[in-house]
C-alpha cells in the first residue's frame, strides 16, 4: 500500500507539471509566435502568446483560486492543532445548613486533565487535509489548462474569420474584373444586359458578405477579450493558417492517457477517499482521558492528591458505518478510473480519426481541387471573352474556386481545433512547432508565460 501510495503522488506531481506545460506549450504547438516583445494592450495587433499571458493573469475564473487554496492550507492547519488541556474546578458542602453552613466543611477540587488521541488520529486528519489541498491544486491546473484551451479556440475563431475576410476580398475583387468585363461587352452589344445585372447581383451579394464578416469577426474579438476580462483593443491578431503535415500517430496519442488530466484528477480523488478512509479507522480507536489535582477538606484545612482517568468501553466499534462508506468510496474511485482509461481511448482514437480525415480532405484540397478549379475559371474567362460560354458558366466557374477555398480554410482549421482538443484531453503537446508566422523558441516562450504568474502558495510549492 505504502508503493501505492508513491506511485499514486509521483503520477499526480507529474500530472500537475505536466498540465502547466501543455498551457504554455499551446504557445508553440498551434504555431501562432512572435519574435518581437509582446505587444501592448493598445497595440493594432496582438499574438497568441500575449493573449495567453493576458488570461492567465486577469482571467476572473482563475483570480478566485488562489483564494481556495489559503483555505486548503487553513484547514491542514486546523487538522494538525492537538486537544487543549481541560481545568476543572468544583466546591462541594458550601452554604449549606447545619453544619454545612459556611465554607468550614468545603470540599473543593482542582484539577487538570488532558485527552490522548489514540491511533494516530491527529496524522489521519492531516493526510486527509494534505489529499484535500493536493486535489484543489489539480482541480486548479484543469481548470486553467481548460481556459488556455478556450481563449486558444476563441483566437483561432478570430484567426478563421480574417482569412474569410480576405477569401471574400479577393471574390470580391475577381467578380468586379467579370463585372467591368461583362458591362463592356455589354456596350458593344455582345451579351445581354441581363448578364450585367445578374454579375452586379453576385457582386452585391458578395459585399453583404463582407459586411457580416467584419460583424462576427467584431463578436469574436469581444469574445476573445473576455478571456481576460477586457475590451477589444486591437485590429487583427497575428498568424496564417498552414496545413499541418506532422500529425500525430494513434499510438503517441495513446500513450497520453496516463498523464490526462481528467485521469490524474481521480488519482488525486483516489488518494483522497483512501486518506478519508485511514481517518475513519483512526476514529475507531478509543481515546483515553488523563487527570490530576488536588482536593482541600475542612475549609481548606487539610488536602489530597487526585488522579483521574477515564476511557469509553468498547462494547461496538461507533465508526464502522463511515469506514465502510469510505471504503466504498474508495472503491468507486478505483472502478472510475478504469471507466476514465476505457472513455478517453475512444474518444482520443475518435478525435485523432477526425483531425486525419481532415487533415487528408485539406491536403486535397491545397492540391487537387484548388489547382482544378483555378484552371478552370481562368479557361472560362478566356471562353467567355470570345463569346464561347455564358455568363451561367462563368458564375458557376468562380463559384467553384470560391467555394474550395472556403472549404479548405474550414478543414484546416478544423485540424488545428481537433489539435488543440487532444492536447487538452491529454495534457500534453502532440507535435512540435507547425504553424509559425516568425521564429519562436520553445523555452523562451515557457519562460516567458511562467515568468510572474505562480500563485500557488509556499506550502503547496513545497508539497510539490
Amino acid at each position: 500500500m505504502k508503493r501505492y501510495l508513491e506511485i499514486t503522488l509521483v503520477a499526480c506531481q507529474r500530472g500537475l507539471v505536466t498540465v502547466i506545460l501543455c498551457g504554455l506549450s499551446l504557445v508553440v504547438s498551434m504555431g501562432f509566435v512572435q519574435a518581437e516583445t509582446m505587444p501592448k494592450t493598445n497595440s493594432s495587433v496582438i499574438t497568441l502568446p500575449w493573449v495567453l499571458e493576458k488570461t492567465l493573469l486577469s482571467n476572473p475564473q482563475l483570480q478566485i483560486f488562489p483564494y481556495e487554496l489559503r483555505v486548503n492550507e487553513a484547514l491542514v492547519l486546523q487538522a494538525g492543532i492537538t486537544p487543549n488541556p481541560e481545568l476543572s474546578v468544583e466546591l462541594e458542602n458550601i452554604l449549606g445548613t447545619g453544619d454545612k453552613q459556611g465554607l468550614d466543611n468545603a470540599e473543593v477540587s482542582l484539577g487538570l486533565s488532558q485527552l490522548i488521541e489514540l491511533g494516530d488520529k491527529r496524522q489521519r486528519r492531516i493526510d486527509f487535509a494534505e489529499a484535500g489541498e493536493r486535489q484543489t491544486l489539480t482541480e486548479y491546473e484543469i481548470l486553467r489548462l481548460d481556459i488556455l484551451a478556450q481563449a486558444t479556440r476563441n483566437y483561432y475563431q478570430v484567426l478563421r474569420l480574417q482569412a474569410l475576410q480576405d477569401w471574400n476580398l479577393q471574390r470580391i475583387e475577381i467578380e468586379g474584373k467579370a463585372l467591368n468585363t461583362i458591362a463592356s461587352r455589354a456596350k458593344a452589344g455582345a451579351v445581354a444586359q441581363a448578364d450585367v445585372s445578374k454579375m452586379q447581383l453576385r457582386l452585391m451579394r458578395a459585399k453583404a458578405v463582407q459586411q457580416q464578416l467584419v460583424g462576427d469577426t467584431q463578436v469574436a474579438k469581444q469574445r476573445l477579450a473576455l478571456s481576460w476580462a477586457g475590451e477589444v483593443h486591437f485590429d487583427r491578431i497575428e498568424g496564417k493558417l498552414d496545413i499541418l503535415t506532422d500529425i500525430p500517430t494513434a499510438a503517441s496519442v495513446l500513450n497520453a492517457i496516463e498523464t490526462a488530466p481528467q485521469y490524474l484528477q481521480l488519482l488525486s480523488v483516489e488518494r483522497l477517499m483512501y486518506a478519508k478512509r485511514r481517518m475513519e479507522e483512526s476514529k475507531a480507536q478509543y481515546d483515553i482521558t488523563l487527570g490530576v489535582g488536588v482536593r482541600g477538606y475542612d475549609g481548606f484545612d487539610d488536602g489530597a492528591l487526585m488522579v483521574n482517568f477515564s476511557m469509553p468501553i468498547p462494547l461496538s466499534n461507533p465508526n464502522q458505518g463511515n469506514i465502510l462508506a469510505a471504503k466504498a468510496n474508495e472503491d468507486k474511485a478505483m472502478e472510475q478510473q478504469k471507466l476514465a482509461r476505457t472513455q478517453l481511448k475512444l474518444t482520443l482514437l475518435e478525435i485523432h480519426q477526425v483531425m486525419v480525415n481532415n487533415a487528408r480532405q485539406a491536403s486535397l484540397l491545397r492540391e487537387e481541387l484548388l489547382p482544378l478549379a483555378q484552371r478552370l475559371l481562368t479557361e472560362t474567362q478566356s471562353a467567355y471573352q470570345t463569346g464561347q460560354v455564358t455568363v451561367l458558366q462563368l458564375v458557376d466557374a468562380q463559384s467553384e474556386l470560391f467555394n474550395v477555398e472556403r472549404e479548405l480554410i474550414d478543414a484546416k482549421v478544423a485540424v488545428y481545433q481537433q489539435k488543440l482538443e487532444l492536447e487538452r484531453i491529454t495534457g500534453q503537446p502532440m507535435t512540435a512547432a507547425l504553424l509559425s508566422v516568425n521564429s519562436y523558441s520553445y523555452p523562451h516562450s515557457i519562460s516567458y508565460l511562467n515568468k510572474g504568474l505562480n500563485t500557488e502558495p509556499m506550502s503547496a510549492q513545497e508539497n510539490k
